[in-house]
């Protein structure tokens, strides 16, 4: 029998932490955690964007990309074309509360979306401390964010990357608008989607 070995790691990132604002008023904002693979059999966490995470992993493993991506691609596949609103049913977005455009900036849905396939391309588990109102910034690029906010008291964990790409894209098609800017007719993108299981997911343009 082969027995798997667990690699537990917490490696930060960057040497410093530069200050983010949180995303509404009366939030708290932590660095986010993620278990990943950074091997086939070795599992480590790291702290950052699921962008810092993607460059820190090959650097870790110089094979990381053929293992791992290789590895996971026909996954990656189902789960773009499993877009559907049933997959919103069956992650808790189907009949979510959410809000639009109200308290953050508008960003580029397309860099949102980019960050979504992203975010699904990682399996592991991300983890967040204990709320509410807790956030931890999961992506940043273009100036385009995603958030995931912990509002129970307890820490959380959820089981894949996976189910806050859901909540991004749930916001992405429900609260895209489109209106004239700088000479052309372009959409925008902002809002908040509560699961409920005590945590949200915040889509807004910040500086990255």
């Amino acid at each position: 029998m082969h027995l798997q070995c667990l690699l537990l790691l917490w490696v930060p990132l960057l040497p410093f932490v530069r200050a983010i604002d949180t995303p509404i008023k009366g939030y708290k904002v932590v660095l986010p955690e993620w278990e990943v693979k950074m091997t086939l059999v070795n599992t480590t966490v790291l702290q950052g964007t699921i962008e810092e995470v993607l460059a820190k992993l090959p650097q870790m493993n110089p094979n990381w990309d053929e293992e791992y991506i290789n590895s996971t691609r026909k996954t990656t596949d189902h789960e773009k074309r499993d877009s559907n609103m049933h997959i919103f049913d069956r992650n808790g977005f189907k009949r979510a509360k959410y809000e639009c455009n109200e308290h953050w900036p508008d960003c580029e849905p397309t860099l949102i979306a980019t960050s979504i396939d992203y975010l699904r391309t990682i399996q592991g588990k991300p983890m967040n401390g204990p709320g509410p109102g807790t956030c931890g910034r999961v992506s940043c690029s273009q100036n385009a964010a995603i958030w995931w906010c912990n509002d129970d008291t307890s820490s959380k964990t959820l089981d894949v990357f996976g189910v806050i790409a859901d909540g991004a894209e749930f916001i992405g098609k429900m609260c895209t608008r489109w209106g004239w800017e700088l000479g052309r007719y372009r959409p925008f993108l902002s809002g908040q989607v509560f699961h409920d299981d005590k945590w949200n997911v915040i889509v807004q343009k910040e500086e990255c």
